[in-house]
């Protein structure tokens, strides 16, 4: 009986995988172990940088002007399709790997390393990028901006929530910061000589809930107070509030800005104070699906024993890779670690970022997009219709 080369292939990665599954498990419990904040992820950086060297892999660090970014490559026999797996590690804070990056990390990482050892018979290049600040400044926008995604064809990534959703739908988004300026004076001898600015700020929260009744149910904008003032017997001679401003579009994001500095201009002249703006994280576009790579991934996922959530929606985010998907053909399936009560940005969701059902994801999802990517390199048609695909969607936005 003739062997099946794509079956051989696909054992051959499955094992390895099985293979490596120690050392998956050991990567992601070392980044959870050792949060670090979005520019600052150092030791999640050189954690990675290290493995992927110690598998061959070609590795340029500090790529697109980003200290904690980098980019590993692992050439094939010949040109081919060039396909990159997105490995974010960025923590939040206080709440450390609430979002799971350090699952995402691990799982990018040794996709990448999956397919390594079959690349010498296949024609095409597969890439590990590091991409930092996922959270807090939009990292894969400034290494798009600077020319590090040129040569790829497509890119993926999975990451951890509270379902499984391979098609991943997503609002654009930007963050912005107000800073209002008034006049200092005694709050209780002489208020009326001072300008409130925490009045100020106070009034641009309750115009932009106010807004909130008339736009779209897509329409988010949270926002916090990180400067109100120094004391209750002073009147705050300045506030600083920020604001997430989201959209559906990119065109309905832009009116919500608009909108959200109206809100700002408006409170700086009914309390007599100044405002100035300024953007805080690069515009997030909204993801543009590609449901034939989806497809792929969802067929491997299925054969590997994975299950799909099929209720509606329960809630979309923002993810800097809708930028990149307005570039080229990408996924972003969404897996789940969690019970559908337990959002992601929570520290009960931290927990269960290295827990017994995320350690069993994990696994599951190198091996699933470490497949997809294989499905692309052994068939040139499905990156032809692919980018098909991709056009038709673009020249309808």
């Amino acid at each position: 009986m003739k062997k099946d080369p794509e079956m051989d292939y696909r054992k051959r990665i499955v094992d390895y995988v099985d293979s490596l599954t120690g050392e998956i498990l050991a990567t992601s419990r070392y980044i959870h172990e050792n949060p670090e904040i979005g520019e600052k992820e150092y030791k999640a950086s050189a954690h990675l940088v290290e493995i992927l060297e110690s598998r061959g892999f070609s590795v340029t660090r500090t790529v697109g002007g980003m200290e904690t970014a980098f980019k590993a490559g692992c050439k094939g026999c010949g040109k081919g399709p060039r396909i990159a797996f997105l490995a974010e590690y960025d923590a939040l804070g206080s709440l450390g790997h609430a979002c799971g990056h350090n699952f995402i990390a691990a799982a990018s990482t040794f996709a990448g390393i999956a397919l390594s050892p079959v690349m010498g018979e296949l024609e095409g290049e597969i890439m590990v990028v590091g991409t930092p600040a996922e959270e807090n400044l939009g990292g894969k926008v400034i290494l798009l901006e600077q020319g590090v995604f040129e040569d790829v064809d497509a890119a993926l990534m999975v990451h951890p929530s509270n379902e499984t959703r391979i098609v991943a739908r997503t609002l654009a988004a930007q963050a912005w910061e107000f800073e209002f300026r008034g006049k200092p004076a005694h709050a209780a001898a002489m208020p009326w000589k001072g300008r409130n600015a925490l009045d100020a700020l106070i009034q641009m929260f309750l115009s932009v809930d106010q807004m909130r009744k008339q736009q779209s149910p897509s329409v988010r904008t949270p926002g916090i107070i990180t400067c109100g003032g120094e004391k209750p017997n002073i009147v705050p001679e300045r506030s600083v509030g920020q604001f997430s401003c989201r959209g559906g579009s990119c065109e309905e994001l832009l009116d919500v800005i608009e909108r959200v500095h109206r809100c700002a201009e408006g409170a700086a002249t009914a309390t007599g104070t100044t405002v100035q703006s300024r953007a805080i994280q690069k515009m997030y576009k909204d993801i543009v699906p590609n449901h034939t790579m989806a497809g792929l991934f969802e067929k491997n996922w299925r054969d590997l024993g994975g299950d799909i959530d099929e209720t509606p929606d329960k809630g979309k985010g923002s993810l800097d890779i809708g930028n990149l998907s307005h570039e080229f053909p990408c996924i972003h399936p969404f897996v789940q670690i969690a019970p559908p009560h337990v959002a992601n940005h929570t520290s009960e969701f931290a927990e269960f970022a290295i827990g017994a059902t995320a350690e069993k994801q994990i696994v599951r999802s190198v091996k699933a997009l470490a497949l997809t990517a294989l499905d692309i390199l052994l068939e040139a048609r499905i990156l032809d219709d692919m980018k098909r695909e991709f056009q038709s969607q673009k020249e309808g936005i």
